[in-house]
């Protein structure tokens, strides 16, 4: 198995991860609610009339909130495993094996600009902005030694994604909140690795809203920008504990094996576990929502 792989098994393993993804709640709703609460918002009630292009889209959890919208479906996943189970869910959907960067290429190169009524990118943007600044290699994790040059690659490849919005079009993107005390535990122990580039985890997130910002700087959209708070549930500690190592950390050898690393997860998940044995990790998510709204020029007398 090489670096890379062991860094995605866990999306490439069949059942892995779903079984070991807590569910996670912001203002009462699950995040598949959410989603559907953000969609309805622009486009009302399911009609079965727009275009979509889901990126990152796993096994299929957060399309089945998309679906219902969507006269053409596009779905996009690197892993062999996710795109084979979402082809069973959803058979009329067109399915592209790639990573989200060479999946935007790939539309784009076939002529789609312009087209997608709803782009969707749910907790999976991280990992294509976050592979322009750091590569795996049999060293760990190596970054990449022209950051300048990576954030400008970085913001060129948004851009890219925008393009792809029909007008009116909407794209939609969570980000789990880098802030909160799970995710600043996840940062320290994966700096254990190699830091973070830039201001820390956060950086493909404000990667992404300083790039829609130029855009809509520019006149070609309007952004808005939410956080909300939340909670990521677990039934009991084993779970939890499952969550960090597989999901968190990748089942990365140099940290799930570390009895240190592994002390440091227990007495945290102990802070926030219930009476009834339940484990409630305080979260937040980000909600980057960007409509693209058609050049005034367009709407001129003629």
């Amino acid at each position: 198995m090489t670096d890379v792989e062991q860094f995605r098994s866990v999306y490439e393993t069949g059942g892995v991860y779903d079984r070991c993804l807590l569910p996670h709640y912001y203002d009462g709703r699950e995040d598949l609610d959410l989603v559907r609460e953000l969609v309805t918002a622009h486009h009302g009630e399911p009609a079965g009339n727009l275009t979509v292009v889901e990126f990152g889209c796993g096994t299929g959890r957060v399309t089945a909130r998309l679906a219902p919208y969507a006269r053409h479906l596009i779905l996009a996943d690197y892993s062999t495993t996710m795109i084979d189970t979402v082809r069973v869910q959803y058979p009329l959907a067109r399915t592209i094996r790639a990573d989200t960067r060479d999946a935007v290429a790939q539309l784009l190169g076939e002529g789609r600009a312009g087209s997608f009524d709803l782009v969707g990118a749910f907790w999976s943007l991280s990992y294509p902005l976050g592979e322009f600044f750091e590569t795996m290699t049999a060293d760990g994790i190596q970054p990449v030694s022209d950051v300048a040059a990576a954030r400008r690659q970085a913001i060129a490849f948004v851009r890219d994604i925008t393009r792809l919005l029909a007008p009116g079009g909407h794209l939609l993107a969570l980000f789990f909140d880098s802030d909160t005390p799970e995710q600043r535990l996840v940062t320290r122990l994966w700096e254990r690795i190699a830091p973070f580039p830039e201001e820390g985890r956060s950086y493909t997130r404000n990667l992404l809203l300083t790039a829609l910002r130029q855009l809509e700087d520019s006149g070609h959209g309007a952004l808005t920008h939410t956080r909300r708070s939340g909670t990521a549930w677990a039934p009991n500690a084993e779970a939890a504990i499952a969550w960090f190592n597989v999901v968190h950390l990748k089942s990365f050898p140099a940290l799930v094996n570390d009895a240190g690393v592994q002390h440091e997860i227990r007495d945290f998940i102990d802070h926030y576990e219930q009476p009834s044995g339940e484990v409630t990790l305080p979260s937040g998510v980000h909600v980057a929502d960007f409509h693209a709204i058609p050049h005034p020029s367009h709407h001129l007398p003629r």
